[in-house]
């Protein structure tokens, strides 16, 4: 393509003036109120008692769950009662074994010079 260096001479198209308003100053629309609904005696009678029931229902849950956790304790320390009295006749059960222990009677018949005769000897069980 061949250039030929002529300019073209473009007649200047008025741009569009702007007219100008003086600035007025904005006024803010008021809120429009959206209807409420009017709330009737009963309505709020029952709002009233299933609030009282709700908060009731929350105290009974607390109360409950205050029980169970003293039950718990007490059941706790009823075990631990039981445990101890558990290994203490379990310590005295071996005490009486021990105590009648036929090498014992015999120990204690030699010491006050006394024979024992296993032929008179009987072993009683319950």
């Amino acid at each position: 393509m061949a250039q030929n260096n002529l300019a073209e001479n473009l007649i200047d198209v008025p741009s569009k003036r702007t007219i100008s308003v003086p600035n007025k100053p904005k006024t803010v629309a008021a809120p429009v109120a959206t209807p409420r609904l009017k709330v009737n005696n009963f309505e709020k009678l029952l709002i009233v008692a299933c609030t009282l029931v709700v908060a009731l229902l929350m105290v009974l849950v607390v109360n409950s769950k205050i029980a169970l956790t003293n039950s718990e304790h007490q059941l706790q320390q009823l075990q631990t009662t039981s445990s101890k009295i558990s290994t203490e006749n379990t310590n005295l059960d071996q005490q009486i074994s021990e105590l009648q222990s036929s090498t014992r009677l015999e120990a204690i018949a030699q010491k006050d010079s006394m024979s024992l005769s296993n032929s008179r000897i009987r072993n009683v069980t319950k």
